[in-house]
């Protein structure tokens, strides 16, 4: 319902941006549910709260909350007008601890890892690395596909491509070798299964990278139309999960299967590997790689990187 009422509140430049108090006020009402748990949590009094909210549907004009018996409720317009707020809140609020910061220069190092081979490969490098060098704070987020490094604000990030984008520099960590993975009970065959074979039992994708699947059973001699049939899965770690309980074959990096293999959880049908175009990269800035920080942990992975799996 538009509210036609006219606001105190003033654009405090020439951009159409409402009062950051009025918005993170709006942010707790409708975490709370509830105008009193809000002024609780805020410190503030019950009509301050309600004059922020009335300030703020007053600049955008529409309801974003309405009072029911039990409390407080979003309307469709305050809901979807939360989950954008709750996102550039957080994003606002990391960017001014990361400036507030500022006061210690090569201390702090951001990065960011894809989240599958962070976790199973870079963090116990970067665990070390953190061990080794107590004076530097190492702040590690998570990514899944592409990531732009000059956008980004990161200091670096380990990234899945095939080289720097233009302007950055990038360090090679580890070659990315994938091999043909099932459960033992999947196929009655000996290995090694030939690409024939192999693309007659039910195929494992990972989202990212549908045609690899194609592309290896070509390399084995093998005449596959594209797109391929088969479950496809967002994350390398769900697609082993479903090959260890015998869903299929996947087609996953030798990194994320040692253990399961070793354990006897998965086999491989074949021994040659599927060479990706793409590897695992260190990059960073052109401008930021001559940061001593950031020489220190470009030194520290590529060393842990050799011969390491």
């Amino acid at each position: 319902m538009p509210i036609m009422a006219v606001t105190a509140m003033k654009y405090p430049t020439q951009r159409h941006l409402p009062s950051i108090v009025n918005l993170n006020t709006f942010e707790v009402i409708a975490r709370r549910l509830s105008i009193t748990a809000a002024a609780d949590e805020l410190g503030l009094t019950q009509s301050a709260v309600s004059r922020q909210l009335s300030d703020l549907e007053g600049f955008v004009g529409v309801a974003l909350c309405r009072r029911t018996t039990s409390g407080m409720e979003l309307t469709v317009d305050g809901a979807s007008y939360l989950r954008r707020v709750r996102t550039l809140l957080d994003e606002l609020e990391s960017a001014t601890i990361a400036a507030s910061m500022g006061s210690m220069p090569g201390k702090i190092l951001r990065l960011s890892v894809p989240t599958t081979f962070g976790t199973l490969w870079a963090m116990p490098r970067l665990c070390a690395f953190a061990t080794a060098h107590r004076q530097i704070q190492l702040d590690v987020a998570t990514h899944t596909g592409p990531i732009s490094m000059r956008d980004s604000g990161l200091d670096a990030a380990i990234v899945h491509c095939e080289g720097p984008e233009p302007g950055c520099v990038a360090d090679l960590l580890h070659p990315l070798h994938s091999f043909p993975l099932a459960a033992p009970t999947l196929s009655r065959l000996v290995a090694p299964l030939t690409g024939a074979q192999m693309a007659a039992l039910p195929l494992l994708h990972q989202s990212m990278a549908p045609n690899s699947w194609a592309a290896y059973l070509r390399q084995l001699g093998a005449s596959v139309e594209v797109p391929m049939p088969g479950a496809h899965y967002g994350l390398l770690s769900l697609g082993l999960m479903a090959a260890e309980a015998g869903l299929g074959v996947a087609l996953a990096p030798d990194y994320a299967s040692a253990s399961a293999l070793q354990a006897g959880r998965l086999v491989k049908l074949n021994d040659k590997p599927f060479i990706s175009p793409r590897s695992y990269f260190l990059v960073t800035t052109n401008e930021r790689a001559k940061a001593p920080v950031i020489q220190s942990l470009r030194q520290w992975l590529t060393g842990q990187s050799e011969g390491a799996p």
